[in-house]
């Protein structure tokens, strides 16, 4: 039930909730005697009575003013804590402090609302810590051995050093491979439709692409924003046609036989996915009534949505972007493509053999076959194989292998002059055949108006397109709009946190946490605008804050966790899990085979025994074991079967965007760790990899210590590696003279390379 007050009352808590047009114009006379307010009983005849609407009419008032004197107690809570993201940029300087190490503006923020709250912050961690931190954040990798000890050997002061290390990590092509999976994230990167069908994408891992590049070259985001949601229109090249792929990353049910119905649900899910990824609205709850908590009236999600109402999906060349037409991609295309003429000249030597047998067989018989088939139904009943068959061609999916390498992109295209830019309505109750008001592109009534003058330059691109998308592409990345950065700025700091200023990034609203910090985001925007939008200059400054450096154990948590339970005044860091690609990656980065192969279509990881055979609609084409130790960013995304590692470890779900990992603690996570093949085939290579580097077992020991958690093993735990690796060679010892084998030692050690990657400290981040 919508609860609306009068504006003057609505305004003045800054709700920008209107009453109904009705409630705004008629008095109580007229709904008294409006036909459209009588209210239908439970009469045979369907008559409607005026009593009823009388008694309804009253007690739907006392409700209001209930419901409204309710509220009123309410709104300075409301007004402060939550609707505050969509007020202009605040201006209040870092407050002052008489602590150096509190003194940048980022800490000076943080440590001013602790002492509010006569908080006392955790101490400072470790550099070893720190640098395992800054590390997997940066790059999703953990630091090299020789890393950590050239850092923890530096004996510049601390500020110094750290610094050396963050501009090292920023200027690595893993950087761009970390924080791009963190966008594809948000944008529900896939590499196939879903639903029935789930058909390939097979150009779409350009779009992953040009993400991981844009990320790496520090291009300024806002552009990236604006190519995204209309490249085409900007005139931004082959780029732009490859960015614009983002209206291609949602699910796609290839088929649902009711086209209107497929249409409009694409509109919707494209206009509840750029409510949420660039304004952290739920814009999409507004579809069929206007939304129940946030100032976003359904007229509103079709005005929105009217921007995008002219495009259609497209698949057209596109030339490969530099460096993207590298080596890898053309030696892959040739193995691709020799493997296919292996093929056919094995089928082709079947046949000969096949066409001499047939040589034999007497004249007779040939007839007698060619006549039972003629007196058979040519007409036989189509099976669902075909159907899907069919469907398959439709999507795309038949395409032939080697055509994954052409220089295509999956996007849209603008309606030809021929074609009618179609019209929007309101949908009654969100129903494509109920339509209703005509509306025209428009913004969210109740967020800041935007000046006449960009309308007014982007009515006409110049490209013989309706403009509509770079219009509103302009209006996200407008200096006058606070929305689209404050989001953009939540997301980075959630991802180095573990927790954003806004807890719930995708939705800034009234159901979402509120701000804990409004001064400091706000500050954040006005320095990601001084550096022109550019990512790198911000990472910076967040990993060498005082509060990032921020330990996760604090000597009184009991009595911090009294005052601040969620942590959300940042008194300690907050212990965090590595997320599903990070565990994977470091795996195969500690074993010693992490390939760093980067872009190009991509590659099919192994599966269980049998688990891709119950999907009869596609065929799981598992890749060299070469391409499968590539970075799992890198690894095909199947909407109907990701991979079980992965999945267990809360992979993002491809189907929505994913505006924060979960971090689950289940028993198949230890199993899989622990019996799966993925891990214990990578212990070995872990072994090897000890036994060739070094050739002494206190020296293996330490090794595997630096190399898993970035530090050197107490005495204690030297002893217990010791003891563990002689109990493992009397166990394999017995059984490898029965079996007749001598690889006990190496079998010893794989067993100590898999406990150690079962621990919490590989898992996690202090």
């Amino acid at each position: 039930m919508h609860v609306y007050g009068p504006a003057p009352v609505a305004e003045a808590a800054g709700l920008g909730f209107r009453p109904p047009h009705g409630l705004r114009t008629r008095n109580l006379t007229t709904l008294l005697i409006s036909p459209r307010c009588a209210v239908p009983v439970g009469n045979t005849c369907g008559c409607r009575q005026p009593h009823v609407r009388v008694v309804n009419l009253v007690c739907w008032s006392i409700m209001q003013k209930l419901l409204l004197a309710c509220l009123l107690l309410c709104l300075p809570t409301v007004t402060r804590a939550q609707w505050s993201v969509f007020d202009p940029l605040s201006e209040v300087p870092p407050p002052a402090t008489d602590d150096p190490q509190w003194a940048a503006p980022v800490d000076a923020y943080v440590h001013a609302q602790l002492r509010e709250s006569q908080l006392v912050p955790a101490p400072v961690t470790s550099r070893a810590a720190w640098i395992r931190r800054v590390s997997y954040d940066l790059t999703g990798l953990p630091p090299a051995p020789h890393e950590v000890q050239t850092f923890l050997a530096d004996k510049r002061p601390d500020a110094a050093a750290m610094e050396e290390v963050v501009d090292r990590l920023l200027a690595s092509p893993r950087y761009g491979e970390r924080w791009g999976r963190h966008w594809l994230d948000v944008v529900r990167y896939a590499d196939s439709d879903g639903f029935a069908i789930d058909a390939e994408r097979l150009s779409l891992w350009r779009y992953r692409d040009y993400v991981i590049r844009v990320f790496n070259e520090d291009q300024p985001f806002d552009a990236f924003i604006r190519n995204q949601i209309a490249g085409d229109e900007l005139g931004s090249g082959d780029a732009g046609k490859v960015a614009i792929s983002f209206y291609r990353l949602g699910p796609w049910e290839a088929d649902n036989m009711v086209g209107p119905q497929r249409w409009q649900d694409y509109l919707n899910d494209v206009t509840s996915a750029v409510g949420s990824v660039f304004l952290g609205l739920s814009v999409g709850c507004a579809r069929c009534h206007d939304h129940k908590f946030d100032p976003v009236l359904q007229k509103d999600f079709y005005q929105l949505q009217a921007f995008f109402a002219p495009v259609k999906h497209a698949s057209f060349s596109a030339g490969y972007l530099p460096g993207e037409l590298n080596p890898n991609i053309q030696l892959r295309r040739d193995k691709t493509v020799g493997a296919r003429l292996d093929k056919i000249n094995a089928l082709r030597e079947a046949l000969r053999k096949k066409i001499a047998e047939a040589r034999k067989v007497p004249l007779s018989e040939i007839t007698k076959e060619k006549l039972d088939e003629a007196i058979k139904d040519k007409k036989p009943p189509v099976t669902e194989a075909a159907v899907n068959e069919i469907k398959a061609l439709e999507s795309g999916d038949s395409l032939k292998p080697e055509q994954r390498f052409e220089a295509r992109v999956v996007a849209i295209r603008n309606p030809t002059e021929k074609e009618k830019t179609p019209d929007t309505f309101i949908l009654e109750n969100g129903d494509v055949f109920s339509p209703a008001e005509k509306v025209m592109p428009g913004f969210l009534s109740n967020l800041p108006v935007w000046s006449e003058e960009l309308v007014k330059q982007a009515s006409d691109s110049g490209l013989g397109s309706s403009g509509r998308r770079k219009l509103l592409a302009q209006w996200l990345t407008s200096d006058a709009n606070p929305i689209t950065p404050r989001v953009l700025v939540n997301r980075i700091w959630n991802y180095h946190f573990g927790a954003g200023l806004v807890a719930t990034p995708n939705d800034f609203g009234i159901n979402g946490s509120g701000i804990s910090h409004r001064n400091l985001l706000d500050y954040l925007v006005r320095q990601l605008r001084s550096h022109q939008w550019r990512l790198k200059p911000l990472h910076k400054e967040l990993v060498l804050s005082r509060t990032y450096r921020t330990a996760t154990l604090h000597p009184e948590a009991e009595h911090c966790a009294a005052v601040d339970p969620d942590n959300r005044l940042l008194w300690r860091a907050n212990h965090r899990r590595l997320e599903s690609e990070t565990v994977r990656d470091a795996i195969l980065a500690v074993s010693g085979q992490l390939r760093f192969e980067m872009g190009g279509p991509g590659y099919y990881d192994k599966l269980p025994a049998g688990m891709a055979t119950s999907y009869f609609q596609f065929t799981w084409k598992e890749d060299p074991e070469d391409q499968r130790r590539r970075r799992s960013v890198y690894m095909f995304v199947r909407r109907n079967l990701l991979l079980p590692l992965l999945d267990t470890f809360d992979a993002a779900d491809p189907n929505q965007p994913c505006e924060q990992r979960s971090h689950s603690v289940t028993a198949s996570q230890a199993l899989s760790l622990f019996n799966g093949q993925f891990a214990n085939d990578n212990s070995l290579h872990m072994a090897n990899r000890l036994l060739q580097e070094e050739s002494d077992e206190a020296q293996r020991i330490d090794r595997l210590f630096w190399l898993a958690v970035s530090r050197a093993p107490t005495e204690e735990e030297k002893q217990s590696c010791h003891t563990f690796l002689e109990s493992k060679r009397k166990a394999y010892g017995a059984e490898a003279q029965a079996a007749q084998t001598v690889d006990h030692n190496r079998s010893a050690w794989r067993d100590l390379c898999l406990a150690i990657l079962n621990t919490n400290e590989f898992l996690y981040l202090d």
